[in-house]
């Protein structure tokens, strides 16, 4: 039921800039005390075109990365490399930390509902399943790739939408 409630308001989709997207979120979260020793470095391709997307669901899900990714690396800080690009239709976003990278076994179990690595009390799990349902109800796609003690690169495709006549504009 819980994964009902994460996905139960259908997109309200408008045309986005990725990027302005990427800039909101960090404006949130860059203020916050897990991201005083974080270094983020942007790596922005530009002429990216307009998204077609849930602006608001679409930076939670930004939004849980980076959070997860501050985490990762702990308070000592380190560096969150933000990549955009456009291959094969999608708009694609990697987000790269230094962190402490995750085990096969985790990964396997990333998306699943209330799998956490932190401590009790710390995380309920639902960020990334909540994340994973958001960008499939996108017809996009999220991935992730990890090694221990060298970080995690998760990446998140989205997909460009041709406009149709069907808006009034």
């Amino acid at each position: 039921g819980l994964l009902d409630f994460a996905r139960q308001r259908k997109p309200d989709k408008k045309e986005w800039d990725i990027h302005t997207l990427l800039e909101q979120t960090l404006t949130l979260v860059e203020k916050q005390a897990p991201f005083q020793n974080v270094k983020i470095a942007k790596e922005f391709k530009t002429d990216i075109p307009m998204l077609f997307v849930d602006g608001d669901q679409i930076q939670q899900v930004f939004m849980n990365i980076v959070l997860n990714a501050a985490d990762a690396m702990g308070g000592n800080g380190g560096t969150l490399t933000i990549k955009t690009d456009l291959r094969d239709g999608m708009a694609r976003v990697s987000f790269t930390d230094t962190g402490c990278g995750m085990s096969k076994e985790h990964l396997s179990k990333l998306f699943a509902p209330f799998f956490t690595t932190k401590e009790t009390g710390r995380g309920t799990g639902l960020g990334l399943a909540i994340s994973y349902g958001i960008v499939q109800s996108h017809s996009g796609d999220i991935e992730v790739e990890s090694e221990m003690g060298k970080g995690s690169t998760f990446r998140v495709k989205l997909p460009i939408e041709k406009q149709t006549g069907e808006m009034g504009s």
